[in-house]
């Protein structure tokens, strides 16, 4: 359950954090509400009968079922690694921003970076979470770093005039909701990236529009890497 919006939403269990589909603010999985399925399948009923019902005694009940199996499988959090770090080594850091932005260049150009895999780097690098999940927020509202899926991330290539290649993104929501209605059931994501690029979308307006659709709760993910109507 997000904590902000208190829409619940999907996640693998091995993610720490995803993005809310609905709010878009991130959600710590390790501390969230939650309730352990067997099985993508439950969990998508559950999650569309909680949020209908915005939750109600029944979510509750799910969540003390599953508290201890979360235990036994959910990782540790990490440790705060700031903490051991000296004044003096501190100041011979390069600045948090740079070490940040270092780690997206190598991670998340190009390609995806789940959240689990940025926030153990930026552990290495000694970069406190709720500081490096601000920054990214604000680095997706400058149209520089995108959410591919909830749980990942990637920066937006740069032109050779140094704006984003983004910034010229198409808003074809409209057309992916027309597509989706005519194939039945749930759709691949890459399917849709295909579909699109054949007629000249890019994929960046492809994944902007499907993060657009997912937020304003048009479409859902009954899997990963599937999505479909609502």
């Amino acid at each position: 359950m997000c904590p902000k919006c208190r829409n619940f939403t999907n996640s693998p269990l091995s993610q720490k954090r995803r993005r809310c589909s609905y709010c878009g603010s991130i959600i710590d999985i390790t501390k969230a509400n939650r309730a352990l399925f067997d099985g993508s399948g439950p969990a998508l009923i559950a999650v569309k009968e909680f949020n209908a019902a915005r939750g109600g005694d029944e979510f509750q009940k799910a969540v003390e079922r599953s508290r201890e199996r979360f235990k036994s499988l959910m990782p540790d959090e990490p440790v705060d690694i700031e903490k051991s770090i000296t004044d003096d080594e501190q100041a011979a850091l390069p600045s948090k921003r740079t070490r940040l932005m270092a780690i997206l260049e190598e991670e998340a150009t190009g390609k995806s970076c789940t959240l689990n895999r940025l926030e153990e780097l930026c552990n290495r690098k000694g970069l406190s979470w709720a500081w490096v999940e601000k920054t990214i927020q604000g680095l997706s509202n400058a149209g520089a770093l995108i959410f591919p899926r909830p749980w990942e991330v990637q920066l937006v290539e740069i032109a050779e005039d140094g704006s984003p290649k983004s910034k010229n993104r198409l808003d074809v929501s409209n057309e992916i909701i027309s597509f989706l209605r005519t194939h039945k059931g749930k759709v691949r994501v890459d399917e849709v990236v295909r579909y699109f690029e054949g007629r000249g979308v890019s994929e960046e307006s492809v994944d902007s529009s499907l993060e657009r659709l997912m937020r304003n709760g048009d479409i859902f993910q009954p899997a990963v890497g599937y999505i479909r109507l609502v």
